[in-house]
This record gives C-alpha cells, sequence and structure tokens, in this order.
C-alpha cells in the first residue's frame, strides 16, 4: 500500500500543517512524515498524498506556493479548523457528560469547543393541526419562547464549562453557543460541514425517560453519516475524573483507509502522548495477515514517527467479545477505528448490534470517515 502515497513537498512544520490543512478543505486526503525528526529546519516535514490525488494536489500546492495577503491569511484559517470541537447538546446527563470531556481534550488540543442544541420546529409539529383550536396558536410566540429556553440552557452550560476552565487555570480555549432549529440528525451534518470542526463529540445511550431528543440513534445515524471525525461518550463514562488518552486502540481490517485514518490518529495522539495499539482480530490468522500488520507497523513508526504503538493479531470468532476483553486488559482508554472498514464495521456495529455496543460501551469510541469514500 505505501508505494501509492507520494511525496508533495518537503517543507517545514508550520508550511507543512498550512498546505495539508488545504489539501483536506479540498478535499484531498494527506498526511505528514518525520515530524518528530525536524521542527523548522528547511526540508523537515513531508507532506504526502495518494497517487490518484498527485496532480491535483500539485495544482493545490502551486498556488499555495503563490499565495500572500488574504490567500496567506486564509491558508492560516484552514489549519485552525483541527483546533475546533463541536458538541451537539440536548442538555441531558450524558449529552452534558460529553460536552464536560470535549472541554478536557480541548483544554490539552488548545482547541476552541462550539456547543450546538438542535431544537423542533413547532410549524413541524403535528399538535398545531389535531384540533381545530389550535390553529390559533401564536407559532411565533411559542417559537420565541422555545428558542428563549434553549439559550437559557446553552448560556448555562457555557458558563459551567468556562468556570472549568478558570478553575483549572486553562488558557487558549474558547467555548461557544449556537441554537439552530430542524431536524436534529440532518442539522447537525449541515452545521458540521459548514463549521469544519475537526473533531465532534457526542454523547450516547438515551432513553425514552429522559425525552424524546435524548441522544443514542441520534449519535448512531451522525457517526453513520459524518465526514469529520467524531468521538461518541457513552452515558457512564466518567468524563471529570478519567484520564485523558493514553493508550488507544485502533481496530483495522488492513484496508487502505487505515493509513489515512491513522495518520490522523497518529495527529490526535501526539498532545497527550498517548500509546496506540494497533490491533486486527480475525477467526483465523494467517501468513498474509502478519505481513500486512508489519508493512502497517513501519508505516506507523517510519513515516508517522510514532515511537509509542503496539502492533497485534488477535485470533477469536467473536470479534466484539474479543475487542471487550483486549480493552479491558490492555486498560484502553478510547477504542478507534474507521467507517470505510465495510466488513470489520458491519461485523461489530451493524444495526443489529450498533444499539448495543453505542450504548453499552464504557470507553469512548472514536470513528473516522475517510475523504477517499466519498470520492
Amino acid at each position: 500500500m505505501n508505494e501509492k502515497f507520494l511525496t508533495l513537498a518537503t517543507l517545514t512544520q508550520m508550511r507543512a500543517q498550512l498546505l495539508s490543512a488545504m489539501l483536506e478543505e479540498q478535499g484531498i486526503e494527506s498526511f505528514m512524515t518525520h515530524q518528530n525528526e525536524i521542527k523548522e529546519a528547511a526540508g523537515g516535514v513531508d507532506v504526502m498524498v495518494g497517487s490518484e490525488d498527485f496532480l491535483t494536489a500539485s495544482q493545490i500546492y502551486e498556488d499555495f506556493k503563490s499565495a500572500y495577503g488574504k490567500e496567506k491569511e486564509q491558508a492560516v484559517n484552514y489549519m485552525r479548523i483541527a483546533r475546533r470541537i463541536l458538541v451537539p447538546v440536548d442538555f441531558t446527563e450524558h449529552a452534558e457528560n460529553a460536552a464536560c470531556y470535549a472541554l478536557r481534550l480541548a483544554s490539552v488540543m488548545k482547541a476552541d469547543v462550539q456547543l450546538l442544541n438542535v431544537y423542533m420546529d413547532p410549524n413541524q409539529s403535528p399538535f398545531v393541526h389535531m384540533e381545530t383550536f389550535t390553529f390559533a396558536v401564536n407559532l411565533e410566540e411559542i417559537t420565541q419562547e422555545i428558542e428563549n429556553q434553549v439559550e437559557q440552557n446553552l448560556k448555562a452550560l457555557q458558563q459551567k464549562l468556562k468556570a472549568k476552565l478558570k478553575a483549572n487555570n486553562v488558557k487558549g480555549v474558547n467555548v461557544f453557543y449556537d441554537l439552530v432549529k430542524g431536524n436534529v440528525v440532518n442539522t447537525i451534518l449541515d452545521y458540521a460541514e459548514a463549521y469544519n470542526p475537526g473533531l465532534l463529540v457526542m454523547g450516547t445511550r438515551g432513553s425514552k425517560r429522559e425525552g424524546r431528543w435524548s441522544f443514542g440513534s441520534v449519535t448512531a445515524k451522525v457517526i453513520e453519516k459524518i465526514t469529520r471525525p467524531i468521538i461518541a461518550v457513552p452515558k457512564g463514562f466518567d468524563s471529570e475524573q478519567c484520564v485523558l488518552p493514553q493508550r488507544i486502540a485502533y481496530a483495522t481490517d488492513f484496508d487502505e483507509t487505515d493509513y489515512w485514518a491513522l495518520s490522523k490518529l497518529a495527529s490526535f495522539a501526539k498532545p497527550f502522548d498517548a500509546r496506540i495499539h494497533c490491533l486486527h482480530i480475525s477467526e483465523m490468522i494467517e501468513n498474509l495477515q502478519e505481513v500486512q500488520m508489519h508493512k502497517m507497523k513501519q508505516f506507523i513508526t517510519e513515516k508517522l514517527g510514532v515511537q509509542k504503538l503496539e502492533c497485534g493479531l488477535l485470533e477469536c470468532i467473536d470479534l466484539q467479545l474479543c475487542l471487550e476483553d483486549f480493552v479491558k486488559e490492555n486498560n484502553i482508554d478510547i477504542i478507534a477505528m474507521t467507517t470505510h472498514h465495510r466488513n470489520l464495521f458491519m461485523k461489530l456495529y451493524h444495526p443489529s448490534v450498533t444499539r448495543k455496543v453505542l450504548y453499552h460501551s464504557e470507553i469512548p469510541l472514536m470513528v473516522f470517515h475517510s475523504l477517499s469514500s466519498q470520492k
């Protein structure tokens, strides 16, 4: 697989980050290599792209080299995308828990946190048309009342998170909020497309007694459709007392998109100095899989510069049970994978077991969605 990646440019650390951000903004996957070797010396970092994207990426690189003024400023803004975390909230306990976890991640990543609440449009509510007298209901007043209540709740959550930042003397992190009217899943997806965050964080395991808008199936649907990295935080997970990511398990099926996802995962893990456990689970381990894992290990260590790494093959009939045992035995803090792994993803997160996994997982699940799968 490695021969499908070509070096687009060799730049300083900062310029390589800018170029990679611009490429991804244009829908082209890229990753940086040798980041840990030389920081700002000329020729310190290689920017790699897929061979099929090389011509288009080359044109973007030419534009990048001649960018000045506002164009240069735009490139810097692209890079800041990675420092945005979008957190959809519905004011349930597990949604607030996810927001607190996002804040702790942001404190290390020096990222901004954007809270988002999506509320229902009264004009689309069936109760308006059930009885004759309901036509007299002032929908504008109802809408305004809903908006006022939502905004009060958002402000309260914002202030709570800001108080945590102040109490811990955290600098360089901002907390914003927004409220949007519409369908929950579609609106979250549209908002993410417009806001362009580097990461989404959502709570999981909603229940009927917590209200019809509590997260659960909503999170599962967003995970299926989102094109950006997302972390699903289970309701029972203690975001206040938990250890921030120190051990991350990445489940691979040796798909080409693993390389893109692993490059993003390496960037995510770096601020936390986390160890990555790359594992492949199969009912039967063969020589080919050992060769594939060796190549992947070389890529992660030599190209991505990750030193805290463990790679392994696990032979197991029940893939989900095997993964759960691995998590407990190795004190894993986050499970990571990519949705482009149709085979592995469907085995682990098929609709019949998605609810079980999302609602009963004890640690956060990080999901990547390769841009190449959208082409």
